[in-house]
């Protein structure tokens, strides 16, 4: 069960600064900074914070509020606690979820809308964790495989009903290839969408295609970086041969970017020196920082 930690009410401008970084809060392990953030203000996603296994939800404050309110803004003088109807939307998603009621999309998403959630915050605070806790449920014996199967496919249907981004731009920055026995594709597209909203060209290669598709990919639209999402942690040493093969069978003036991201890569003593020498990238974040390090002209 969540217990959620409110947001940084009523405190002077100084201390609202150092909520930019999350805020401690209180969970079943104990104690460990939130996963999710939002800004108790906007509602904006601020990312993700490790344990990336930890679902709390957590608030703080964005930069561009904190402009607002050294200014003089009135929404300083005006916050109200707008925490909890996200928790209401977020327990009624992972009801909805668990009993496959695809009826119920349209009116999640149009609740959605009014609390001002834009789409990368729906798939990150909402989809994201109600896959999480099937996940979980799967493991701990408490949901069947065909359960699980149906619960993906409503997030599946709910992702579709989005309002997406547009198709990528060219150049590509980064081209998504999922490792072969992945049998969920929603991570990466998740992790597309919001890098989308970043403003970093992101496409992600079909489900299980071999490395000859692979290299024709990356060879006709000639990314900034290619990453390989990984799912399982067993996986992690078949995933870096697949680059190491990738990487030989690529054109030599193709430079060899590689990132490895996905679950595999996630949470607590999960450290993975890659052997193909790619970045290990945890979060979009992680991943828009290292596409936002390149020289403009690589």
């Amino acid at each position: 069960m969540l217990r959620l930690q409110y947001g940084p009410c009523c405190r002077p401008v100084e201390s609202l600064r150092s909520c930019l970084g999350g805020r401690r809060v209180s969970d079943s392990s104990g104690g460990a900074y939130a996963m999710i953030r939002w800004c108790s203000y906007c509602q904006a996603f601020l990312g993700e914070e490790p344990p990336f296994d930890s679902l709390v939800l957590t608030h703080g404050i964005c930069p561009a509020c904190v402009a607002k309110i050294e200014a003089g803004d009135e929404l300083g003088e005006a916050l109200t606690d707008t925490t909890q109807p996200i928790r209401d939307l977020m327990n009624r998603v992972f009801d909805c979820a668990r009993s496959a009621d695809e009826s119920s999309i349209p009116l999640l998403l149009a609740e959605a809308t009014a609390v001002g959630l834009p789409a990368a915050s729906v798939l990150v605070g909402l989809l994201q964790p109600a896959l999480y806790r099937a996940g979980e449920a799967w493991r701990d014996g408490n949901m069947s495989i065909a359960a699980e199967h149906r619960l993906t496919r409503w997030c599946e249907r709910f992702f579709s009903q989005l309002p997406l981004q547009q198709p990528p731009k060219t150049p590509l920055d980064l081209l998504i290839f999922m490792m072969p026995g992945n049998t969920h594709t929603l991570g990466p597209r998740f992790a597309a969408e919001i890098l989308a909203a970043r403003g970093i060209s992101t496409q992600v290669g079909a489900p299980r295609l071999p490395i000859s598709a692979m290299v024709r990919e990356i060879q006709r639209l000639r990314p900034r970086m290619v990453g390989l999402s990984c799912a399982l942690a067993a996986s992690l040493s078949a995933a870096d041969e697949l680059l190491i093969d990738l990487a030989g069978r690529i054109d030599r003036s193709w430079p060899r970017r590689f990132i490895l991201g996905g679950f595999a890569v996630r949470g607590p003593g999960r450290p993975w020196n890659s052997a193909a020498g790619a970045t290990v990238a945890a979060t979009p974040q992680d991943v828009e920082n290292l596409v936002r390090g390149l020289d403009p002209l690589q």
